[in-house]
């Protein structure tokens, strides 16, 4: 297969906003993709070449990619980089010089698909210094074979993590449905309007070719409203007419059955039918962490081979979230009554993993960091009783001269140390707190009920001085919540953690069946997308910043306010300095127009506000009065950033709006 194919599905999705027809456009090219293309296209889509549980990433710098483009296209890096000033973007100055390079060259090998993964492949596996070179030659190499300019936008912005097609896991999971899964309707969907026609006369005009099964019942009523229109479906198509007020799974995929669409009669079972499809699909990705696999299994086997993809040990998941609650009431009309009620610790997030060969240990952003906690995994090895374990935890900082908790700031010391790990150890103890497990002993909780998943976790866990299971109570009454919200407090925790007794465990997701109350409610953990340079003594800084909110729906970033307050002029004045700040943007630029840069979505931030207010500049709708910055979060991936229904949530309860 030709990369240029994909390049073209690239430039579809990059030209509409809209997220049913980035679906549609997704589904229909996947349904013709052969078994081997088929997972190299849905890491592409993501702008990967590695499933979603690796935190391997190909690691190009913007910078090292001026260079691949002038290697490749023999232009001047200062050419390049004026060209960066006027279009903003990488990938189009580079469609620019491919097209120059294709005028003034006479043959061109084509560019396949295997050949640009592989490629992208290699570059993610090369580390070291000395690896530059390599990758700038494979680089180079591919963008010198292109034959259409889109391959080579799409090349360089996949490399640098930037492919601006507006595609996030919600896109992906309902374009797999809709390719390997029949298209249901029902009578009430059918006979919406949709641009002065309803839904069935725009199915019936593009379904020529197709197998379509009909419900006996809606047979008889599309015939009556819709004669012309059914007529001439039937005589174009293979319908089948037959009762399917129950229909087996097997008819439901398009590779068993053949079929393309199934009309129902029924508009609460055509919903339920559908609904059926989309949570399989979603739940074999929370299993997988790997939508390949998923769309694999779709594909061949349809809801029963999704219903085979199991959990992994050393294949991190998502893990869950949490939304967070205005008062202890709200909590309670969220989560339900009684609820579980927990220290909430501020520490940083591990999922533990445990196999025959051995323990590792996973940051949210499902970075490894066994080696940085041995002390870790030689507590968990001894005081928790599983031949194979996936476990939800905080590790918490204890300071060595009083026994008090430590910040967040001073153990994320521990995240980024490579070297001298013993001495650190010793410096910065930490302390394991469980509070949740999605696998016990090779089995599979994550549908299980918390208060089972608990039982289980009290059950494995040995509770000393170094590793215990958090605190926690279970009650309906305000007041013990109360009670307890201020112990946790008094103890040095962030505030105490409310929970659905019987909600399952819903990776990557703030579904309402955990909620987190913390004394200040007025705090968001935002993404930096932009940055400004200073002046004066801030000469050579960024000094004010871009923020943003995470859409999970479409993958984009929505702008929500500036920041240039809570940061420090100076290193040595505790907390985050300008420079600090400027120097850990800085590789991340993607634009850049004097004083003004573009910054690739990657440093997350907690930002304090005073209110949230609605506003028309910022794509999200919504602008923060006052923010001010707190602490840089390490343990945040931009994808765990505040979501937009978030801040929608927390803007209805501002001042008894609702």
């Amino acid at each position: 297969m030709e990369y240029k194919l994909l390049a073209e599905v690239y430039n579809k999705l990059e030209s509409t906003t809209l997220k049913l027809e980035k679906a549609e456009i997704i589904s229909e090219f996947l349904s013709d993709l052969k078994k081997e293309e088929l997972s190299m296209v849905i890491y592409l889509l993501n702008g990967r070449v590695y499933p979603g549980w690796s935190s391997s990433e190909l690691g190009l710098s913007s910078n090292l990619m001026i260079k691949a483009i002038s290697r490749g296209y023999g232009v001047t890096v200062e050419d390049i980089e004026d060209g960066w000033k006027i279009l903003g973007d990488l990938g189009l100055v580079a469609e620019k010089y491919s097209v120059q390079k294709k005028q003034s060259t006479l043959f061109s090998r084509t560019l396949t698909l295997s050949k640009v993964f592989n490629n992208l492949r290699k570059i993610g596996d090369l580390g070291g210094m000395r690896s530059q070179d390599k990758k700038l030659a494979l680089v180079s190499e591919l963008l010198g074979s292109v034959s259409n300019p889109f391959e080579a936008r799409y090349l360089v912005r996949t490399v640098i993590g930037d492919l601006r097609i507006g595609v996030a896991e919600g896109i992906l999971r309902d374009a797999i449905v809709g390719a390997f899964f029949s298209n249901i309707y029902s009578k009430e969907t059918l006979d919406q309007k949709v641009n002065s026609m309803t839904k069935f006369e725009l199915v019936a005009k593009y379904a020529i070719g197709k197998k379509i099964v009909v419900d006996i019942k809606l047979d008889v009523y599309l015939l009556k409203k819709y004669e012309e229109v059914y007529t001439e479906l039937n005589s174009l198509n293979e319908v089948i007419v037959r009762d399917v007020g129950v229909i087996g799974d097997d008819y439901l995929s398009k590779k068993k059955s053949g079929v393309d669409y199934v009309f129902f009669d029924d508009c609460f079972i055509g919903n339920e039918t559908k609904s059926k499809i989309i949570s399989s699909v979603e739940h074999a990705y929370n299993m997988t962490n790997d939508f390949s696999v998923v769309a694999q299994a779709a594909r061949d086997e349809g809801i029963s081979g999704l219903h085979k993809l199991h959990l992994t040990a050393n294949h991190p998941i998502k893990v869950m979230l949490y939304q967070k609650a205005l008062t202890i009431e709200d909590a309670f009309n969220i989560v339900g009554e009684p609820a579980a009620i927990e220290y909430k610790y501020d520490g940083f997030r591990l999922q533990i993993h445990k196999t025959q060969e051995g323990i590792h240990l996973f940051t949210r952003r499902l970075e490894e960091v066994t080696n940085q906690f041995p002390d870790v995994v030689s507590a968990v090895s001894k005081n928790v009783g599983s031949w194979s374990f996936i476990l939800d935890c905080e590790v918490v900082g204890i300071d060595k001269n009083t026994g008090k908790c430590l910040p967040f700031q001073k153990i994320s010391r521990r995240i980024k140390r490579k070297y001298d790990i013993d001495d650190i150890v010793k410096e910065i103890p930490v302390t394991v707190h469980f509070f949740d497990a999605m696998m016990v002993d090779g089995k599979n909780l994550i549908d299980t009920p918390y208060s089972e998943r608990r039982k289980l976790l009290e059950s494995i866990v040995s509770c000393d001085e170094t590793v215990m299971v958090a605190k926690h109570i279970v009650t309906s009454d305000v007041y013990v919540v109360k009670n307890f919200y201020d112990e946790s407090l008094f103890r040095g925790n962030e505030g105490i953690m409310m929970k659905n007794m019987s909600a399952p465990y819903k990776p990557g997701s703030r579904v309402g069946y955990g909620i987190k109350i913390k004394p200040t409610m007025d705090s968001l953990d935002l993404v930096i997308v932009g940055a400004e340079y200073g002046e004066g003594k801030r000469a050579g800084w960024f000094s004010s910043f871009n923020l943003a909110c995470y859409d999970s729906d479409s993958g984009e970033y929505l702008t929500i306010g500036k920041l240039g307050t809570g940061i420090k002029e100076k290193s040595d004045e505790g907390g985050t300095s300008f420079l600090e700040l400027t120097d850990l943007l800085k590789p991340h630029i993607l634009e850049d127009k004097g004083k003004i840069v573009t910054l690739k979505p990657t440093v997350v931030i907690e930002v304090h506000f005073e209110e949230i207010q609605k506003s028309l500049t910022y794509s999200s709708g919504f602008a923060l009065r006052f923010p001010r910055f707190v602490r840089i979060r390490d343990d945040r991936s931009p994808e765990d950033a505040s979501s937009i229904d978030e801040i929608s949530l927390v803007y209805g309860g501002q001042r008894g709006r609702g």
